[in-house]
């Protein structure tokens, strides 16, 4: 993962969205990272990602025990 600062950022700003393309990049800001940058795409594995691993932490819950979104929503709609 390549690191920039935010001077270089602003100066070759082209440039970091070509790399993004082939890679994240980070944004520092007073020398401690800032931002990552990263494609359109490669954000949409990520958000897919993350929606899975909820997912599947919802069905665990579940199997475990914990009431489902029906009968939670019963439940607060009876106080």
């Amino acid at each position: 993962m390549k690191t920039i600062n935010a001077t270089q950022a602003k100066q070759n700003f082209g440039d970091m969205l070509n790399k993004i393309l082939t890679e994240p990049v980070v944004i520092q800001k007073h020398q401690k990272d800032f931002a990552v940058i990263l494609s359109a795409e490669r954000y949409q594995e990520l958000i897919a990602f993350e929606d899975k691993c909820l997912n599947d932490l919802a069905v665990r819950a579940e199997q475990e025990g914990f009431i489902g979104v029906d009968a939670s929503q019963s439940l607060l709609d009876s106080i």
